[in-house]
C-alpha cells in the first residue's frame, strides 16, 4: 500500500499528508475565491471527501500553497482534485515534479484505468498546470461548475 509520506522538493518545499487544519492556511484567490463561495460550507465538505490516503498538501517556507487529492469515481475510475493558494505560480515547477510523482505513483499503487480532472475553461493557469501533470482534453462540460462556468474534463490514463 502507498505510504504517505512527506516529499523533499527543495529545502524548503514539501509536499506532506494533508490534515484538515491546512486548509484553514490555505490563502484563495480568483477563480477558487469564486468557486467556493459558491459551494455551501465549502471547508466541510472538503474536509469531509478528502481520503486520508489520498490527499496531500503542498507547503513552501511553512506556508501551505496547495491541497490536492484524488478519489474514487467507481472501480478504477478517480477523480482528481486542486486547491490551489497564493504562492504556487511561484512555486510551480518544484510542486508540478513532486505531483506527478504521486499521481504516477497512486495511479499505479490503486490500478486506476483513469484519471479525470475538471479544470475551468477560462481559468488558463489551471489548464497549463493539468497539461503539465499529463492531462489531456476530453470534453467541455457546459455549465458544469458550481458557479454556472464551462470546465473542461480532462483525462490521464496509466
Amino acid at each position: 500500500m502507498l505510504q504517505l509520506a512527506t516529499i523533499n522538493l527543495a529545502p524548503d518545499k514539501q509536499i506532506v499528508p494533508f490534515q484538515p487544519n491546512h486548509l484553514y492556511s490555505l490563502e484563495l484567490k480568483g477563480y477558487e475565491l469564486e468557486y467556493v463561495s459558491n459551494i455551501p460550507n465549502y471547508d466541510q465538505y472538503i474536509i469531509q471527501n478528502a481520503d486520508p490516503l489520498l490527499t496531500w498538501t503542498a507547503v513552501v517556507r511553512g506556508k501551505i500553497i496547495l491541497i490536492f487529492g484524488v478519489r474514487p469515481f467507481w472501480p478504477h475510475v478517480y477523480e482528481a482534485w486542486m486547491l490551489p493558494g497564493a504562492g504556487i505560480e511561484d512555486n510551480a515547477i518544484a510542486v508540478v515534479r513532486g505531483a506527478r510523482k504521486i499521481l504516477t505513483n497512486v495511479m499505479q499503487e490503486y490500478d486506476m484505468m483513469r484519471l479525470q480532472i475538471a479544470v475551468r475553461v477560462s481559468n488558463d493557469t489551471a489548464y497549463k498546470f493539468a497539461k503539465s501533470l499529463y492531462f489531456k482534453e476530453e470534453a467541455i462540460m457546459r455549465q458544469f461548475g458550481p458557479e454556472g462556468a464551462d470546465y473542461y474534463l480532462m483525462t490521464r490514463f496509466v
